[in-house]
């Protein structure tokens, strides 16, 4: 159906409202498709990034911590260099350049952090969008099956169900899309914030180490 629709478009016939309402109605389900997707996507990539960077990073922090306050720096750096974790990435930027390391680490913490919060928009976007797809969905839904009401007393059922049906699944769809990006989106953010902090307390630690030898 929705072939010969297009189809009909380019030969500039007319189509009718219910075509119309077809084709808007494939549309949203396609945009509910993509959200999914996306939310998914990030979802996944974001607890895989900040995953393998807590574990990874712990260990060697304490082994870099525990060089700079003996005074090897030489040795620490390599640690960092060899890891390129956020916060190893900091430390180094530092230990590249002693008489400005305050700078240096708070220009590659900027860096950091974009990275860190990388994709998190999207599921911001999604969980607003996921919604307003379901309620457009529910719309079209409905005015299908009041435009078979319209018909009078042949009014097939079977359409009828079809557009209520079509406007309960969208609302639903996108509730169901909308509800886990949300709750995501909040847990992102929220790890997000202490890791940064995390990095905050860890770099002046670092400094201050620096600044005594």
């Amino acid at each position: 159906m929705l072939k010969e629709i297009i189809e009909n478009i380019f030969m500039n016939k007319a189509i009718d409202s219910q075509s119309i309402i077809y084709v808007a109605t494939t549309l949203v389900w396609l945009a509910l498709l993509a959200s999914s997707i996306i939310a998914l996507a990030v979802i996944i990539d974001r607890l895989i990034y900040m995953t393998k960077s807590v574990k990874n990073e712990k260990s060697s922090l304490d082994k870099v911590m525990t060089l700079l306050k003996e005074d090897d720096r030489k040795s620490a750096m390599a640690i960092c260099d060899t890891q390129h974790l956020p916060l190893l990435n900091i430390i180094l930027s530092g230990l590249k350049d002693i008489e400005n390391a305050k700078d240096k680490m708070i220009s590659q913490a900027s860096n950091e952090i974009i990275e860190l919060e990388r994709f998190i928009s999207s599921l911001s976007t999604v969980s607003t969008i996921a919604p307003l797809l379901g309620l457009l969905g529910t719309i079209l839904g409905m005015i299908e099956a009041f435009g078979v009401l319209a018909t009078g007393a042949n009014a097939d059922t079977e359409a009828l169900a079809r557009g209520i049906a079509n406007a309960l699944f969208t609302t639903a769809a996108g509730l169901v899309i909308a509800i886990p990006s949300v709750v995501a989106y909040n847990y992102f953010v929220q790890k997000i914030n202490k890791r940064i902090a995390f990095m905050e307390t860890t770099s002046n630690e670092v400094i201050d180490i620096l600044n005594k030898k």
